[in-house]
């Protein structure tokens, strides 16, 4: 499916929540023209890590069919940048790649969802991401699309859960786990910090007329 496709179909989605609509042209305004920075983040799962604990106790697992209206679900009471957080999300769960993770609490309500996908993934990946990620090799997996509904932020779950989760990637034979970040996005790369992350390269992308040129460069130790 090409780029404008594509827009055209998450509008025509979108079509019956004006709040919705506003975010999916304000993110295609961005991408008209403008530069993103991120950097790509890296995990040894041969490396010992302690894991970090949130504030509350949580369980990771796959998600399961009951879980998706809780954490992807679209309610009135949502701010318009959450209803878009989790439409994509959901779209992105539709296609049946990769693998759902979610953290419940201890109501085995889930709390954060993420997506773990191995080297099988590639094409997918390279497709639907537009070019955003490196082409894993059979040793590294990546986490991608975290999430973490507002009653639950500000509790330390994001660390706590990515770390579980990128410890899952072993049972594809990955040794290391990657996942990028934006350079501003402060919160989050702690986050991944605490989970066992460091830099590794740094993502430059570049959007013109709703398609983007990514190049990838190391980052300096």
């Amino acid at each position: 499916m090409g780029t404008f496709t594509n827009w055209t179909a998450l509008l025509s989605r979108s079509s019956r929540d004006s709040e919705l609509m506003r975010q999916v042209v304000q993110k295609a305004a961005h991408r008209i023209r403008s530069e993103e920075k991120a950097y790509g983040l890296r995990r040894d799962l041969n490396v010992p890590h302690t894991a970090p604990e949130a504030l509350i106790p949580i369980d990771v697992r796959p998600i399961r069919e009951e879980d998706t209206d809780s954490i992807l679900g679209s309610e009135n009471s949502l701010t318009p940048e959450e209803k878009w957080d989790r439409a994509s999300r959901l779209r992105l769960l539709k296609s049946g790649v990769g693998t759902c993770f979610v953290a419940v609490n201890g109501e085995d309500k889930p709390c954060y969802t993420q997506w773990l996908f191995s080297s099988r993934d590639n094409d997918f990946l390279q497709s639907y991401f537009h070019g955003s990620f490196p082409v894993l090799t059979a040793d590294t997996a990546l986490l991608e699309n975290a999430f973490t509904p507002t009653a639950f932020r500000g509790q330390r779950i994001m660390s706590a859960a990515m770390s579980g989760i990128a410890e899952q990637a072993s049972s594809v034979g990955a040794q290391y786990v990657i996942t990028f970040v934006g350079l501003d996005n402060t919160a989050s790369l702690k986050g991944c910090a605490r989970a066992g992350f460091e830099p590794y390269i740094l993502r430059n992308r570049r959007w013109f007329m709703l398609r983007s040129e990514v190049t990838f460069q190391p980052v300096a130790s």
